[in-house]
């Protein structure tokens, strides 16, 4: 025993004396990585319940329990600093290999640099933030349906765009920029897309892609916001994705995408606490009009408010003693509400998710991570439904370099 807690305190001490940062070549050159996996010690599978296998009558088990690689990434940062030029590119590597980021970036000053590639749209404080420094394993519902919905996700089962996924991203030109002054900062993100997400692209007979016609229109995104001496910050955002009588690579679908959005977060540090919380929400429409019918194909909602307390200064106020830096014990907990409507039909769906959640991150380089999540659905159209259901408790372990 004496000797496994021995080996126990020697990787928490070499830990401790890794850099907490990527491997950096020099000044120039930054390579990263970062891999999750999941393991899901239960989850429940109410929609199998019931399922039976004829004609040998087996029945359906309706829960899980397993592990599997959630994310793995990596990514490259060059600088040229004599021309204030940079390159950020990042993949993905699990299921399938694919591009995530892909930004040339001139920054000229603090407070302005153009960006040109494939990059995240302005969304949440949320979406912004990397993989590996979220708070809790999942992000809220908020934060991926304006993503999603905002550039060409569909909610019609019919659609060739039910399944299209965003990763949070676009290719297009972007503005950003910080100014700072009496202890208040001010940041802003203009972006000018395809409107489409990660990977798909217009191309007509030179080059055919995903999409083979477009009529010169784009999607329009902005996020403005203001923190107030790194206790508060505010932040607004919006977008506007409009594109009439666009070709599928098919060349025999014609689809129209016009969609709205808006929204805002708070976040708010309470100092020497290790307490944080934050807030955000937004609402938008998506008014392609898939079924001709004249109406609005689908209108949503959502909400999210969070508390994170990192017990490290708790615990060196107790026992007077410091860990090394980059350490953090977080407690979290989270409340969400998602509410759509399909085609005006006056029939809300309402999801609401209760997250509890626990985590301790190593220098920066090691992080695992506990949820418990309950969730409870409202559908008016499945009554049968309105319980809590498929609630998971699962642990996330990340490893970084």
């Amino acid at each position: 025993m004496r000797s496994a807690l021995a080996c126990a305190g020697a990787v928490l001490a070499l830990v401790a004396e890794w850099p907490a940062h990527a491997y950096r070549f020099n000044e120039s050159v930054e390579v990263y990585g970062y891999t999750q996996i999941w393991l899901t010690l239960w989850e429940q599978m109410e929609d199998d319940e019931g399922l039976v296998q004829y004609p040998s009558k087996d029945e359906a088990a309706d829960a899980l329990s397993g592990l599997s690689i959630n994310k793995a990434r990596v990514g490259l940062r060059l600088a040229y600093l004599d021309w204030h030029l940079s390159l950020h590119t990042q993949v993905k590597i699990d299921h399938d290999f694919n591009l995530l980021d892909l930004d040339v970036g001139w920054a000229p000053r603090r407070w302005f640099s153009l960006h040109l590639g494939q990059l995240k749209i302005p969304n949440t404080f949320e979406a912004l933030t990397e993989d590996q420094r979220l708070d809790f394993i999942l992000r809220s519902d908020i934060t991926t349906a304006l993503a999603d919905w905002s550039l060409s996700k569909s909610q019609h089962p019919a659609s060739l765009l039910y399944g299209s996924a965003s990763n949070l991203r676009d290719l297009g030109l972007a503005a950003k920029g910080e100014l700072k002054a009496w202890g208040w900062t001010g940041r802003y993100f203009l972006m000018v897309g395809n409107g489409l997400g990660a990977n798909m692209y217009f191309g007509g007979l030179t080059r055919k892609e995903y999409w083979i016609t477009n009529k010169s229109q784009f999607l329009y995104g902005g996020r403005l916001e203001v923190a107030a001496y790194d206790i508060a910050t505010l932040g607004a955002f919006g977008s506007y994705n409009e594109h009439d009588n666009i070709v599928f690579n098919s060349g025999r679908a014609v689809y129209d995408l016009s969609r709205r959005s808006v929204g805002g977060d708070l976040r708010v540090t309470i100092p020497k606490t290790g307490a944080r919380l934050y807030g955000l929400g937004g609402e938008g429409q998506i008014r392609d009009d898939f079924n001709s019918d004249g109406h609005i194909d689908l209108r949503y909602s959502a909400w999210a408010a969070a508390a994170i307390w990192d017990l490290v200064p708790l615990v060196a106020w107790l026992t007077d003693s410091q860990l090394p830096e980059g350490h953090a014990l977080e407690l979290a907990g989270r409340f969400e509400h998602l509410s759509f409507e399909m085609d005006d039909s006056g029939s809300q769906v309402h999801r609401d998710q209760v997250t509890f959640g626990a985590s301790y991150v190593a220098a920066e380089r090691l992080k695992v991570q506990l949820n418990y999540v309950l969730r409870s659905t409202e559908d008016p159209l499945h009554p049968e439904r309105d319980t809590l259901a498929n609630n998971v408790l699962f642990a996330n372990f990340q490893a970084s370099f």
